[in-house]
């Protein structure tokens, strides 16, 4: 009985964080076309909701506190209750990738594709972070695409890739270089890094646990914890990276997202961000949790 509760308050706390969702996004934008959405999504709200609002949300706001994990700190959006950890297990997605890489490798070999810097660029410590994109927040790139046809054509097909809000690209880090701690923007995707060229010395952190990396395995990282990337080893280390949908997301939930997503207008993503990136700076004043790690040591 306490299982079928916690599914059922679950479930409410998604909807709820998706309606307020909808909500903000329509009082930084004044998207007119946020109207029927909000209108056709509030229609399915189970009728306890609208009667005993500030029941539910209290219920929420609680249920948000019991879950989520100190380390798991994500700058625009939380979505209740999905599971947590900052490493995922493997599943049918990484199975994939790992199955073809032998055809992904050698096409980036082959190509050498033109290294660009991330526009991540200022969480970059020290050293040197390339990347070569094939997607960038949901839009391909197709000149880039060109020089590796092979490998966006098996992309496409992974699972839980269609409609997300993410990026696919090969991510290039050089010997001697810090990626310091940050938080993704959201729960809402796993980040997949299949290893075309491991390296000695390179290491990544999500929470407070260190991974590293090995040729032609995959690595599944929750980017709504706090992670950072070391690498003191001596050549580079290259990854794909692929974004897919979080696996308990319903199909229902990932399709209202997705239309949510394109219709998401620029000025909606810049407020967004901006919003976003004050609350970065606010999160780089606290003290990360290799930070804190180290000073209980």
């Amino acid at each position: 009985m306490k299982t079928l509760i916690k599914k059922f308050q679950g479930k409410i706390a998604r909807i709820v964080s998706f309606y307020r969702l909808i909500q903000y996004l329509f009082k930084v934008s004044r998207d007119p076309e946020l109207h029927p959405i909000l209108r056709s999504y509030a229609g399915n709200f189970p009728l306890c909701l609208v009667s005993e609002p500030l029941l539910w949300l209290k219920m929420v706001r609680n249920f948000k506190a019991r879950f989520i994990k100190a380390e798991q700190r994500p700058y625009a959006f939380y979505a209740p209750p999905l599971s947590a950890s900052g490493f995922g297990e493997p599943n049918r997605i990484s199975k994939f990738l790992e199955d073809n890489f032998t055809v992904i490798a050698s096409e980036f070999s082959l190509c050498a594709p033109p290294e660009v810097p991330t526009p991540s660029q200022s969480l970059v410590d020290e050293g040197v972070w390339n990347t070569f994109p094939l997607r960038r927040s949901s839009k391909t790139v197709p000149e880039n695409i060109s020089r590796c046809p092979q490998t966006w054509a098996l992309v496409e097909q992974c699972p839980l890739l269609q409609g997300v809000d993410g990026g696919v690209y090969f991510s290039i880090v050089y010997p001697d270089t810090h990626i310091s701690s940050h938080c993704g923007p959201s729960n809402l995707k796993h980040r997949y890094h299949l290893t075309i060229e491991e390296a000695e010395g390179a290491r990544i952190r999500a929470g407070h646990e260190w991974r590293t990396w090995r040729r032609g395995e995959c690595l599944i990282l929750d980017d709504s914890f706090e992670h950072e990337v070391q690498h003191n080893g001596d050549k580079r280390r290259v990854v794909l990276i692929v974004d897919c949908w979080h696996p308990d997301l319903t199909e229902k939930e990932r399709k209202f997202l997705t239309h949510l997503h394109q219709i998401w207008q620029k000025p909606t993503r810049k407020a967004v961000e901006k919003q976003g990136a004050s609350r970065r700076k606010k999160y780089e004043q606290k003290p990360t949790v290799s930070a804190l790690s180290t000073k209980n040591n």
